[in-house]
Formats: structure tokens, sequence, C-alpha cells
């Protein structure tokens, strides 16, 4: 699980932003939003230009730093935020494995690969801290921790990270901090709610949805999924074309190429079809303006599914104000994003939140500004 997240001088968080997933209150109800301790199922509101995107690309950030995974051109340009003198950029992600604490954090300066520092602590006690422009460890290393006190290579030519050179050098066990971190980062994914697949994470290449849902045998799962959420009640099926397969609608004198006719919100809903049925590997979700194409009752229909995956985290954005319900969520597990601030609606004001409050209300009443 991911505790804690904060970032400084990306794109428009000029003065630093903090998501904290320890931050629970004690309310009774909707505890589904709640796993070992942490909120586990957020949505995150906003207005255009907020900051909402790029506080998905800034929490992926990582991804690039670790893995071999899929990111997106939005992570490689205009990184640091333009009103700053300063070209660095912190990370930094606290991570709750069990009952251990781990905080990685990392410093880039100007470009997307150019690391600056990186350090690493366990339960409080620093593992190591490294000085890229000096290329060399900060004083009071504890490599051991990571099994990593006898790796021998090059520090003056070292330009990845040290991390991500000890879980490609090392053996490291299952249970073993370095193993978890790079385990849960393999396992984030980002997505927008779009009519095209583009993604951050999880895997390392684009995939054309139409032909994964055939070559996996699902046309006719794909088919139940998509009637139950919208109103076209056709029969897909689906056919060849060229080296591609395509779904096709099925009418009684001609089939239609699902792509061209469907609505928006059904091809957006492909795209979430095809993700959900591999979230049994995914342990961290972000998805950006999950609503964006959805009818009110299609976004309900999505949060309370996603409501029943229980070893996941989920953050979801949104401009849709009718979703700041407690019968859904609850106080701590909305948040407001504006002008590089976040805060839960439980932090934003000081009355007492209970079940009964309306909270669309409010928030329209502008109760929960930040």
């Amino acid at each position: 699980m991911l505790k804690s997240f904060s970032v400084k001088n990306y794109k428009n968080f000029k003065d630093g932003i903090k998501l904290s997933f320890d931050n629970v209150r004690d309310y009774s109800f909707n505890t589904n939003c709640i796993n070992q301790g942490l909120l586990s199922k957020i949505i995150v509101f906003g207005e255009n230009a907020s900051g909402k995107s790029n506080l998905g690309y800034a929490l992926f950030d990582i991804v690039g730093v670790l893995t071999d995974n899929r990111i997106v051109t939005q992570q490689l340009n205009n990184l640091y935020n333009a009103d700053s003198s300063s070209k660095i950029m912190e990370f930094s992600y606290e991570f709750q494995f069990d009952n251990d604490i781990v905080l990685y954090s990392y410093k880039k300066e100007e470009t997307y690969n150019n690391l600056v520092f990186e350090e690493l602590y366990f339960n409080g006690k620093t593992v190591y801290q490294f000085d890229y422009k000096k290329k060399e460890f900060v004083d009071n290393c504890n490599l051991e921790l990571i099994n990593a006190n006898s790796l021998s290579i090059d520090f003056s030519n070292l330009s990845i990270s040290f991390l991500r050179v000890v879980a490609n050098n090392t053996v490291q066990k299952e249970d073993d901090i370095v193993k978890k971190i790079i385990k849960f980062v393999n396992s984030m994914l980002f997505f927008k709610s779009l009519q095209v697949n583009d993604y951050i994470g999880l895997e390392s290449s684009l995939t054309f949805i139409e032909d994964w849902i055939v070559n996996n045998g699902l046309i006719d799962d794909f088919n139940k999924f998509i009637n139950q959420f919208t109103s076209n009640k056709s029969q897909l099926v689906s056919n060849k074309l060229l080296d591609h397969s395509v779904i096709l609608e099925k009418h009684k004198y001609y089939s239609l190429n699902f792509k061209e006719v469907a609505s928006s919100g059904t091809l957006s809903l492909e795209v979430f079809y095809f993700w959900y049925k591999k979230l049994d590997k995914v342990k961290f979700l972000y998805i950006d303006e999950f609503d964006a194409f959805y009818h009110m009752e299609l976004s309900l229909s999505i949060i309370r599914l996603l409501l029943e995956l229980k070893d996941i985290q989920i953050v979801l954005t949104s401009h849709n104000t009718r979703l700041a319900d407690n019968d859904l969520l609850r106080p701590d597990c909305y948040f407001t994003l504006n002008d590089g601030k976040i805060k839960s609606f439980a932090d934003s004001t000081e009355r007492e939140l209970r079940q009964g409050h309306n909270l669309e209300k409010m928030m329209r009443q502008g109760e929960f500004n930040v």
C-alpha cells in the first residue's frame, strides 16, 4: 500500500503537494474504502487545469525510474515549474508493507532521467543516500539492509537509480524491501477515460484492445459487459481485417464496425473493460477523468464495481460534484485539488461531517474549497 506521496516543483506544483492515504477518520460507514488502516478508494475533484492529470503523472514518475513499463510524453516534457528559479524536482513515496514503513525519495534536475539525489529509509533507519553529482554516498549507509553491501559497480558512471541497480544485480527474496518496492511499482497503472488506450505502467507496449478481446475469447463477455451498462443491446461478433481483429455490431441486414458506430461513452467503456480484466495484477490504480464520457448512472455503476475490489488502492479524478455522496464513499475519501493544494473534505472544514450531510450541496457552496 502507498501510505503517502509528495512532489515539489513539478509542473504546477511549485510549492509542493502531499497526498496522504493514512489520514483516516473514524467514520463507521463505508469501511470498504479503507484497507490496512489506509485509504484505498478516493475521488479527487478539480476544475480544468487544476492539476488532476499532473498529479497522476507525478505519482507515476517512479514507473520510469524503477521499471521498463510504459510512460507517456507528458512525463517527459515541461517537467519543472516554469515560475520557479529552480530546476530541481523532488519526489517522495512512503510505502506500508505489512508492519514495515519504507520511504523512497529522489530528486531530478530539469529533464526526466537526470537524477541528482536518491535516498531510501527502512523503518526510520537510513539505508542509503546517494549524491549523483558527487557520485558518492552520504555517510551512515546501511546497505546490508538491502543485500547491497558487497555490490561492486562503478559509481562514477552511475546514471540510473541505484535502487534499480540493486534490484537487477543482487539476490532479493520475496520479503525483502527492494523486491516489495519493485513489485509494487510494476503493479501500478494509470489510464485516462478516453476512447484511446493511453496508459502508464503495468505493461511495456501498446496492445490493440479488440485483438486482445478476440484472441482471449472474451467477445461474449465483453458483449455482456457493454449491454450491462448501456442501452445498446446489439450482438457483438468478431472478424479479421488484415493483421488485426475487429469487433462488429450484428444487425438484421448488416454488420457495422463497432469502433465507428459506438458512442463516446461506450468506446471509453471498452478501454475500461480492457484494464478491468487485468486489475488482479494491479496494486495501485489511477483513472484520470474516469467519467468524462459517462452518464451519471454509469459513473455510479463503475464506482460500485471498483469498490468491490479489496486489495487495490484506487484514485479516481472527476469534475462531477454529484459523485460527492456519503452513500458512495465518505468525507475522508473525497478530495479537492485547487491552486496546487489538495485536501480531503474532512480536513477542509471545521464542521463535524456526518453520514446525513449532503456533501454535494456543501461542495457547491464552497465548504471544501482549498
